[in-house]
């Protein structure tokens, strides 16, 4: 009677283990999978000079191409030596692309994408950005490291890319944590009072314009709670590709 409990328990315990394998299995194919999908996305739909690689500016984003896959791409996001490269979208509500991808195929990474209250051409006062902190360090997991004073001063530049050739050039001005439910989350704001409320809450601040300028606010999940870790950049200059 043993010999047969022993052998129930064996064939259930392999069980476990061989159904904890497949979902591990999973899991990481599709972290590969999702790497693998951004970085053919830059492959294929961003172009760089070879003698000017270092230089933003003179990328050259096909927007013709990506916008005959989704006309819902309006604009793609870049900050320099991190991994967020990636095509900006705007669904008709915030969990269109939550978890689709740019070929409208389910997908946990979901898409880089702007609030439902913003407008596409980003000419909000406040333009919020959301995007998944993956794992494998896609989609918007380096925004944790903003949070450090050394990492922030040394990527200070954030380049947006639109359609009809401009590039808008943000320096990030402020990076924390703040809860999901934040009234910080909004557009037509009161430009002194709402970067008071920044400055009052940010781990690392630098000093802002005094007049009102346009503003990004990159927003991520954090550790899996329902706080959010948040990068703010105020618009510094618009360049127009010739």
């Amino acid at each position: 009677m043993n010999k047969i409990i022993r052998r129930i328990l064996l064939f259930i315990c392999i069980c476990v283990f061989l159904f904890s394998a497949f979902q591990l299995g999973k899991i990481f194919y599709n972290y590969y999978t999702i790497e693998k999908e951004s970085a053919e996305l830059v492959t294929q739909y961003v172009e760089e000079p070879e003698e000017e690689k270092e230089d933003p500016l003179k990328r050259v984003v096909n927007f013709e191409e990506l916008q005959n896959i989704n006309s819902d791409v309006i604009g793609w996001l870049y900050i320099p030596d991190t991994k967020i490269d990636e095509p900006i979208l705007k669904g008709e509500n915030n969990d269109t692309y939550l978890y689709t991808d740019l070929y409208m195929k389910s997908n946990t990474a979901g898409n880089v994408f702007i609030d439902e209250i913003n407008s596409r051409d980003f000419s909000d006062d406040n333009t919020i950005i959301y995007g998944h902190n993956m794992k494998n360090g896609s989609r918007f997991h380096d925004l944790r490291y903003f949070v450090e004073k050394d990492y922030f001063n040394e990527h200070q530049d954030i380049y947006i890319y639109l359609p009809d050739g401009s590039v808008y050039v943000y320096q990030a001005v402020a990076s924390t944590v703040i809860a999901a439910t934040s009234d910080l989350y909004q557009k037509g704001i009161d430009y002194d009072s709402y970067m008071n409320q920044v400055k009052s809450e940010a781990s690392v601040y630098q000093n802002v314009s005094d007049e009102q300028v346009n503003m990004i606010m990159l927003s991520t999940c954090y550790s899996g709670t329902d706080n959010r870790y948040v990068v703010y950049g105020q618009l510094r200059e618009k360049v127009k590709s010739e």
